[in-house]
């Protein structure tokens, strides 16, 4: 009954694994939340122009409005990324926690540990 737990368990974290990874914490966006996030703003500038220069514009002729909101909603995306991504780590800890509790006792002295095990990829 326990292995059946074990090899979900496995499976669930390897297709994981991959999502929680491609997640880095770092200062820049990626390219692919930049790209939507300009998307989105092009978007909002087209329903509103006036209010869209009102709203991220800051130099004197608002002219740099565009660019200061794919900046903006480029780093929401990334945030939005991370949580996800620690949101996923998390989940695969309780279910590695419950697979084997004796076993991650062994190896994590509690669920933030195993998280951070996680994130920064030391989890042999």
């Amino acid at each position: 009954m326990l292995m059946p737990k074990i090899l979900i368990t496995f499976l669930v974290a390897a297709v994981l694994a991959p999502a929680a990874l491609a997640v880095e914490p770092s200062v820049q966006p990626t390219g692919q939340q930049t790209k939507n996030a300009a998307t989105w703003c092009k978007a909002e500038r087209t329903k509103d122009p006036a209010a869209f220069a009102a709203a991220y514009g800051t130099n004197a002729n608002k002219k740099n409005a565009f660019g200061k909101c794919v900046s903006a909603k480029a780093r929401q995306l990334h945030k939005k990324a991370e949580t996800a991504a620690t949101a996923n780590r998390a989940a695969t800890c309780k279910d590695l926690q419950q697979a084997d509790a004796k076993a991650f006792a062994a190896k994590y002295k509690n669920l933030g540990q195993c998280v951070a095990a996680q994130a920064s990829g030391s989890t042999s």
